[in-house]
């Protein structure tokens, strides 16, 4: 398939999943499950991801340790610790990092954020969540979804002022005239508003990027909302090209309805890729990593994905009653509302998904689209969602590691590379150069 478009390249974001992101990639021969939580494993992912040109890794989190807890899948690296050690184990690589308004005070988040920014030298991005889980473990009750967005605009107006507490030419670093900074170019931020009172300013200089990338995940229209005005890469759950090119118009549309440009904004739909000698290979690794699924350990995820539904009494050829589960209208309303459910709500409801199925389906890609063939096949996949307004890169989710990351790094990135659809060399400079974004304006 021949690139039509050689002026434009996609990003690549690498998420990080240390032993796999299908549930049961622990349990490969081949994973480092015992090397799990040193820092050993992460730094070879970065460097390993680094040396293959991919603009991110990105580092999700988890707060609370759901009922399928027992899996490595279920808990992961503190994101602010292991950005800090991974910034100093790698010299190009971005490095974003998953933080809830709702569980962090705006000062200590923009503080971590800029010092970050600074330790290395301008490669930080922020993923924007309010969190769904974890209020357990803070003496919170965790609000509704519309709430909590609500809460982090003030949130965001805060953290932003912070960071733009410091005009950029406030450092004078005048040994002869002992001065180090001119106080008129750093203003208190005397935010006093519903939510939060915070006097400013923060103790450390504006960062290299002005403010870290902002990501975000949100897929509800609350979610989007949020994403079109602040967000400037997107990750996001799209399992089909019309689902893929729905969403990307509808965000591009509230984008520039908030007074933004289409390329301030860059969305990377989820992506699985199971790579075979040939798409027989690839269906083979596929099944072999599903055979490893404890089907046991999945029921409560199925459960939990459908908010809770009761599935007792049911087997798992059965399909679940419609009338046991939330429309997608009353479902968007509870707190406990995820992004994905109206799409497993569709499998279940309309498309007759068996739980079996359903539990498959949950527990290989949590509803991200997974392409399982050659590393051709593979890259033609990427380059038609590329082309035709679905995408503006990726966000790769390795089945295995280190086999299923080795595979399409070394053969499907070398691919997009021959296309000239991905870059063979990083832009000097901060993560924001080498996506093509902005730097924010310091104030005057």
């Amino acid at each position: 398939m021949a690139t039509s478009q050689k002026q434009r390249q996609m990003s690549l974001l690498v998420f990080m999943a240390p032993v796999g992101y299908q549930t049961a990639a622990w349990r490969d021969p081949q994973s480092r499950v015992e090397d799990l939580y040193g820092l050993a494993l992460p730094q070879a992912i970065a460097r390993r991801v680094e040396a293959a040109k991919i603009h991110a890794l990105f580092l999700a989190d988890w707060l609370s340790f759901e009922e399928t807890g027992k899996n490595p899948d279920q808990t992961g690296y503190e994101p602010f610790t292991t950005l800090g050690a991974l910034a100093a184990s790698t010299t190009k690589i971005g490095l974003i990092g998953t933080a809830a308004t709702t569980f962090i005070q705006p000062y200590h988040l923009a503080r971590y954020f800029s010092q970050l920014d600074w330790l290395s030298q301008g490669r930080i991005g922020w993923n924007i969540v309010t969190g769904t889980t974890g209020h357990e473990n803070f003496n919170v009750e965790l609000p509704p979804r519309h709430e909590r967005y609500a809460r982090a605009y003030e949130y965001m107006d805060v953290v932003t002022g912070l960071w733009d507490a410091w005009c950029d030419d406030a450092v004078k670093n005048d040994r002869h005239l002992g001065v180090w900074a001119d106080r008129s170019r750093i203003a208190a931020l005397n935010h006093a508003g519903e939510q939060y009172k915070v006097e400013g300013p923060l103790l450390v200089p504006r960062s290299p990027q002005g403010w870290p990338v902002l990501v975000q995940a949100g897929a509800s229209d609350s979610g989007k909302d949020f994403a079109a005005k602040f967000a400037e890469v997107v990750f996001t759950a799209t399992p089909t090209l019309p689902l893929a090119q729905t969403f990307y118009s509808d965000l591009k549309a509230r984008t520039r309805a908030s007074n933004r440009e289409d390329a301030s904004i860059r969305i990377h739909p989820g992506l699985m890729p199971i790579v075979g000698d040939d798409e027989a290979d690839a269906r083979r690794i596929h099944d072999e990593l599903m055979d490893l699924v404890d089907d046991r350990e999945g029921f409560a995820r199925v459960s939990g994905m459908l908010l809770h539904v009761d599935l007792a009494g049911l087997d798992w050829n059965d399909r679940i009653p419609a009338q046991r589960l939330l429309s997608p209208e009353v479902a968007v309303k509870t707190r406990d509302a995820n992004s994905r459910y109206d799409y497993y709500y569709d499998m279940a409801v309309n498309k007759g998904y068996s739980v079996r199925q359903l539990l498959r389906e949950i527990m290989k890609s949590a509803g991200h689209s997974v392409v399982v063939g050659s590393a051709e096949q593979v890259a033609d996949h990427m380059q038609q969602w590329f082309e035709e307004g679905a995408a503006d890169g990726f966000a790769i989710l390795p089945p295995t590691v280190p086999v299923g990351l080795d595979r399409f790094l070394d053969e499907v990135v070398p691919i997009l590379q021959a296309r000239g659809l991905f870059r063979t060399e990083y832009v000097d400079g901060t993560l924001r150069d080498n996506l093509g974004l902005a730097r924010p304006t310091s104030r005057d």
